[in-house]
């Protein structure tokens, strides 16, 4: 299970009135668990989750700095991704 997916179920069995219009915030960590820049949106099922569950958008901190996506457009590039 990916953290934004426990995030999403920690939320709606503790704050289900807060999730709807909300901002997920995405944070990779490296080996050594100090934050480092996050790829592109791929993970379809974490942006579908999301999608369905009302959050508005998504924040992820790239090497060209902070973006903030709204979460139909996150699910659309999380579809479109290939390595």
């Amino acid at each position: 299970m990916h953290a934004e997916q426990r995030s999403i179920l920690d939320a709606l069995r503790n704050h289900p009135d807060k999730i709807n219009g909300s901002r997920l915030y995405f944070i990779r960590l490296d080996e050594d668990d100090h934050p480092s820049f996050a790829g592109k949106p791929y993970c379809t099922i974490c942006s579908k989750m999301a999608l369905d569950v009302g959050i508005a958008e998504f924040v992820l901190s790239h090497r060209e700095g902070i973006c903030v996506y709204n979460t139909e457009e996150y699910n659309d590039l999380s579809y479109q991704y290939s390595e």
